[in-house]
């Protein structure tokens, strides 16, 4: 059983890779949560997968809300898959510690990279960078899988960068903070489609006049309606506007309602 969250698609093509390797399943935790899912039989000795890209150097708001409400009725072991755009800092023994503060195991950590999408401070890689990264993500999920299998519990991640402590206690200060969804706007490229309202995981958009809302204070900013906005008419910020946008190209949302 493999639980995932993504906005732009790097974590469920990773989740998916991991699945096909493992004969498993993926369930999407965005769903869990808005259908009230949180009870789920194991088998025997199962070990739970969670895929998420990682957030200001930490796990996505979200991700902590589903692990906080998670009711397994087998004890049962995790493993912690997280991809990213530049380095991960100390995503990995951080959210170690939130698994045992709920009582889990979290046994193995691992870390895929994969194209950089937040554009409100960086740039999506070119389109040769982007597909090296995804190309390469397979041979890291082949690896993941050899590890599980053979390896013992640890961590595993090897791109947590300079001062790793350090950056994730202020990126996570900064994120806690910043997850206002007061700077998102729309310009008039919009078109009132209404894809930006039917993918938000956390439903905190909605049509006002045809035009896109957000109606919660806070999001886990996961930017999936600024990337698959097809008129790219959602913007964050005053940087964004003129930034390429990024979505999976292995991932057909056209297929998916959350992703």
């Amino acid at each position: 059983m493999i639980f995932y969250f993504s906005g732009t698609g790097n974590s469920l093509y990773v989740a998916r890779l991991l699945a096909d390797e493992l004969n498993d399943c993926i369930i999407s935790i965005p769903d869990c949560i808005n259908n009230g899912t949180f009870e789920f039989e194991l088998k025997d000795s199962e070990k739970i997968g969670i895929v998420t890209p990682v957030y200001f150097y930490g796990l996505p708001s979200i991700v902590e809300t589903f692990l906080d409400k998670l009711n397994l009725k087998k004890y049962s072991s995790f493993y912690l898959v997280v991809t990213f755009g530049s380095f991960t800092a100390n995503t990995g023994p951080n959210a170690q510690k939130y698994f045992s503060g709920l009582g889990l195991n979290l046994d193995h950590i691992f870390s895929v990279k994969m194209p950089e999408n937040y554009v409100p401070l960086l740039k999506v890689p070119s389109q040769d960078v982007c597909s090296a990264l995804i190309s390469d993500a397979q041979k890291s999920v082949h690896d993941i899988v050899k590890i599980l299998d053979e390896n013992p519990p640890g961590d595993y991640d090897i791109h947590k960068g300079k001062f790793p402590g350090i950056v994730s206690s202020l990126c996570r200060m900064i994120y806690k903070d910043g997850m206002t969804t007061k700077k998102f706007w729309v310009d008039d490229a919009c078109t009132s489609c209404g894809l930006c309202e039917r993918i938000c995981p956390t439903n905190a958009i909605s049509l006002q006049d045809g035009k896109p809302c957000w109606t919660k204070d806070i999001c886990p900013r996961c930017l999936a309606c600024l990337h698959r906005c097809p008129s790219s008419a959602i913007q964050l910020g005053h940087f964004t506007k003129k930034k390429d946008r990024y979505v999976n190209p292995e991932i057909n949302f056209n297929q998916e309602i959350r992703q």
